[in-house]
């Protein structure tokens, strides 16, 4: 590479590694960067349980709705996916109390955050915990409940501040610009 080219590619770079999150590097090989934070995001609306249901989600991950009329996107080549479904109108605690004693006994599960109040509408809570599979690197996973909707995101660990910002944003009501 010439000097003259050697500039704006060092500029770029710089300019890349400003804005994204910080990877978490276990070795020497080419690894993906962390999910940043600064991602842009679109409307996407679908019709579960016959009600239209809305959420802002990064553009380019890909929609699919379950057979339950669960939304999921799936960010490319990335092991990222956000996910929002019906939680339901009964109370948000006996719920939560049930998947955390699914939970239990998982090898190499932490649970971070593990709390919930309300019923229907006035629901709301999280569940937040790692994970790391025998033989994999170790995985973040966020659900958040508010009213009778659940949305959760899930990745890498080194991913997590930028899934906290998907989450934010999905979960929050139209006040993404």
């Amino acid at each position: 590479m010439n000097r003259r080219n050697a500039v704006p590619a060092v500029a770029a770079l710089l300019s890349c590694l400003a804005t994204a999150a910080p990877a978490l590097a276990a070795d020497h090989h080419r690894e993906r960067s962390a999910l940043g934070t600064q991602l842009r995001y679109r409307t996407t609306t679908w019709t579960s349980q016959g009600a239209d249901i809305s959420i802002m989600a990064p553009r380019g991950w890909s929609f699919v709705v379950t057979p339950e009329g669960q939304a999921r996107f799936n960010a490319g080549a990335r092991p990222d996916v956000l996910a929002m479904g019906y939680r339901g109108e009964g109370a948000l605690r006996p719920q939560l109390q049930s998947k955390v004693a699914a939970l239990q006994g998982t090898p190499s599960l932490h649970v971070l955050v593990a709390r919930g109040h309300g019923r229907g509408d006035s629901a709301s809570g999280e569940l937040r915990y790692r994970w790391t599979p025998q033989g994999g690197e170790a995985r973040f996973v966020d659900y958040r409940y508010q009213g009778d909707d659940a949305y959760m995101v899930a990745g890498r660990l080194a991913d997590q501040k930028g899934l906290e910002a998907v989450l934010d944003t999905a979960s929050s009501t139209g006040e993404c610009s």
